[in-house]
Formats: C-alpha cells, sequence, structure tokens
C-alpha cells in the first residue's frame, strides 16, 4: 500500500532538495543534489533556472509513478531577492541574475535622486541599499541599463512562484517574497512604493495573494493541491511561530544566516537600526518582521576552503571537529582579529587574513569566534531585550563550534538545535496541509 504524503521543493542558494512528508510530518523521502551556476551576458554568475526546473520535473515525474509513496499537496520554497522574467507566452526571456552581481554606480544614484533622499527611502522600504540584493531594483536597472532586455518582459515573478508556475500555470505575487529587502514595498503605507508604480513596474507583477492560496490541478487522472510558493527563510519562521505564543528569535542559518524577532514592539524603521542592518521581512498575513542578516555562510565556505589548502586537510575536514577547550585557548591567547572578510564589516579586521596558527583546528576556531563576533552584533542590532529561547535552524544547527561558541555568548538563554534541520520544507508543508484542511 502506498503511504499518503505531502512533496516540498526547497530550492536553496546552493543546494536544492525536495522532502515527502507523511501526515505527522516524519521524513518519508528527501533528495538534495547541488546544480551549477551559469554565467549571464556579462560572463558573471547566473543562477541556474533551466538546470532547477529540470531537476524538479524529473522528480516530480519519477514521484508520481513510485509504487511506495502518493503526494495529492506540493508546495514550494526558493531563496530570495531573486527575479524571473517572462515574457508574453510565459517563456523566460532573461538570465535569472545573482543578487552579487555588480551593476553601473551611477544606475542607483539616479535612482536616489528621484525617489530619496536615501535615509527616508530605507526607513519607508525597510532596507538600506543592497543594490540588486533589493531585487526590486533590478528592474530599474534593466529598464535604463538593458532597455532592450526591459521590453521583452510581461512578467516578473519573485523565485518561489515562479517554482509554482511552472506547474500550475498561474502566476502570482505573496507577501514573504515581496517583503524580502526587495524595496518594492512600502512598511509605512503598506502597499508599493510609489516609485515603482511611477517607473510603471508594478504592472509587471501578478495580483498579490495571501501566502496560503493554493490551486488545483488534475493531473494523470489525480487531484493534486499546489501552493504557490514562499520566502525559504519566512517559512522556517513559520515553523517556529506555529509551536505557541513564548517569544523566541530565530536564526536561519545556510548561505545567508537571517535573524528574526518577531516579537519586538520597538519601530521596525528606526534609520540608526537600519544602517547597523535591520531589515523587515514579512510574515504570511504581510505583518512586518524585524530581521538582520550576515553572509555567514558564503565567508565560512571561502575561509574553510583557504585553511583546507594552507593546512593540507581533506576537503571536509572540519566537520569531524568536536568542541576542545585546548583549542579554544588558543583563541583566548590572541586580542586581535586575524580574518579579512570578502562580504562583512572590515573596519576591526587587519587587511588581509593572517594564518600564523599551529594548526587548523586552532585556525578554524579563531575564525568562527570572529564570526560569532560579528554575528552577535546583528542580533544586538534586532534585539530591544533578548528573548529566552534562541532557535538554531538550517545549516549551522550541527556545527558543534558554532553551537558552543554562540552559547559562551548567551549563557542565559536557552539555545535549541536540531541537526540536518529542515525547517523551511517543514514550515511549507504545514502551511499547505492546514490550508487544505480548512478548504475541506
Amino acid at each position: 500500500m502506498k503511504k499518503q504524503c505531502c512533496l516540498v521543493f526547497d530550492v536553496g542558494k546552493t543546494n536544492q532538495k525536495y522532502f515527502l512528508f507523511d501526515a505527522d510530518y516524519k521524513i518519508l523521502k528527501r533528495e538534495k543534489v547541488t546544480l551549477v551556476k551559469i554565467e549571464d551576458e556579462d560572463g558573471d554568475s547566473a543562477e541556474n533556472i533551466q538546470g532547477i526546473v529540470a531537476w524538479m520535473k524529473q522528480s516530480f515525474e519519477n514521484l508520481l509513478e513510485s509504487k511506495d509513496f502518493e503526494f495529492d499537496k506540493v508546495s514550494f520554497s526558493g531563496f530570495g531577492a531573486t527575479l524571473v522574467h517572462l515574457d508574453e507566452k510565459g517563456q523566460v526571456v532573461t538570465p535569472v541574475y545573482d543578487y552579487h552581481k555588480t551593476v553601473e554606480v551611477d544606475t542607483f544614484t539616479h535612482f536616489y535622486k528621484n525617489y530619496g533622499p536615501e535615509p527616508d527611502f530605507a526607513s519607508q522600504t525597510g532596507s538600506k541599499n543592497l543594490n540588486l540584493l533589493n531585487s526590486g531594483k533590478q528592474l530599474y536597472w534593466l529598464k535604463y541599463k538593458r532597455p532592450e532586455l526591459f521590453k521583452k518582459i510581461r512578467y516578473s515573478l519573485h523565485l518561489p512562484q515562479y517554482l509554482s508556475y511552472i506547474f500550475t500555470g498561474e502566476m502570482f505575487t505573496e507577501f514573504t517574497s515581496i517583503g524580502c529587502h526587495t524595496d518594492l514595498w512600502n512598511y509605512q503605507e503598506k502597499n508599493y512604493h510609489h516609485w515603482v508604480k511611477k517607473e510603471g513596474i508594478d504592472r509587471l507583477f501578478p495580483p498579490l495573494v495571501e501566502t496560503q492560496k493554493t490551486i488545483t490541478k488534475k493531473i494523470k487522472g489525480r487531484e493534486i493541491t499546489f501552493g504557490i510558493g514562499i520566502h525559504d527563510s519566512s517559512s522556517a519562521l513559520l515553523t517556529y511561530l506555529m509551536k505557541g505564543k513564548e517569544s523566541f528569535i530565530l536564526l536561519s542559518t545556510g548561505t545567508w544566516c537571517i535573524n528574526f524577532n518577531p516579537f519586538s514592539n520597538d519601530s521596525l524603521f528606526d534609520k540608526k537600526q537600519i544602517d547597523a542592518g535591520a531589515t523587515a521581512y514579512m510574515k504570511i498575513d504581510g505583518s512586518p518582521v524585524k530581521s538582520s542578516r550576515l553572509f555567514l555562510g558564503e565567508e565560512h565556505r571561502l575561509k574553510v576552503e583557504k585553511l583546507i589548502t594552507h593546512f593540507d586537510k581533506s576537503k571536509f575536514y572540519h566537520r569531524g571537529l568536536e568542541w576542545s577547550e585546548q583549542f579554544m585557548e588558543g583563541t583566548h591567547s590572541k586580542s586581535k582579529n586575524y580574518f579579512h572578510w570578502n562580504y562583512l564589516d572590515n573596519h576591526q579586521a587587519p587587511s588581509k587574513d593572517d594564518l600564523d596558527f599551529p594548526n587548523f583546528e586552532t585556525a578554524y576556531y579563531q575564525m568562527m569566534k570572529e564570526l560569532i563576533d560579528l554575528l552577535t552584533n546583528q542580533i544586538d542590532v534586532i534585539c530591544e531585550t533578548l528573548p529566552k529561547k534562541i532557535y538554531i535552524d538550517g545549516g549551522f544547527s550541527d556545527n558543534k563550534i558554532f553551537l558552543t561558541l554562540l552559547k559562551k555568548k548567551y549563557p542565559q538563554q536557552k539555545i535549541k538545535a536540531k541537526p540536518a534541520s529542515f525547517a523551511c520544507a517543514m514550515g511549507v508543508a504545514q502551511l499547505i496541509n492546514q490550508n487544505v484542511q480548512q478548504l475541506n
């Protein structure tokens, strides 16, 4: 007899996964792939959307024919700050640009002359200027710097909604994706920012609907209900919000570490806090969440690669490290910082990495210590008072060095992490399951 389940595609920036959950949210099957990036028209890294779609469709077909499982619900989570641009026929017409792509400086100088001043704009949209990480401004850049490409665009979908579209053929916009530091939304007015309408960009976005919306399609004689997709870190937050009303903060870790404080009573849009890194995200009902973020996973990856080469260790050597006070003592004797970051705040960092360490372990502990110091700064930005619980989700939830250092920083807090965490996918499954039950 086939096991009844729900299928979730969880498309991260680094890895792509699917999960089959039963009614009790137990994982029945999972798969993870890592698809190589491609290049855009300038030779810069771009998202391999064709590869992602091909993998999803093949996985869907394989599971549809499975002798062991039968699913009747499918939904999606995807990383944010990423748009997929389609023509009148619904075909992709531009590269899916990497949000770190460097664009002409004068693009946003002109933007803020028209729609600034910049501090006021940041307060309205809940984010400081992050160039293409403010994904809405990608359309402004295309309009003025790639006009021939821009003319081909009829629809622009946030990545999670595009993942749903390839199965349903229906287009929507929803709160968690549009609220993800896109610079599209005016949190004060609870609507698209006036620049979006002034530039005629609002016509490219499908109707804005609740994240809970579902679509039922008949496929090979079976009725299957599809969700419209959700921003991955917002989905992880949803999982913890469903636990109850006790306050907490969530560190959703991976390529980015996104820190959520859904219980803040303070203003989300204080200029000093935004300058320090505070950013507004949105819950599924459109209400704001005070957040901050750190490019923790990417910096960790780059430094680990360098340390492995320097100390001649195997590729995943760091994954086998256990906590040791001996190596920690080696870092305590070093009062200065030793690492220079590609993307993070370097005002207390050396001009280049100083790898004067006796072994890989001491170097790794020092690197993690410096990353934790930067992370705690971002936690302080979003917390007037630190809640008693800190949840850790994602890639660092089973990193013993990371967790122990964090516990030393916050000895009064209860820090909870699940190894091999899958809260992003779990939130998606819970959302579509509860939604279908309500409809029935």
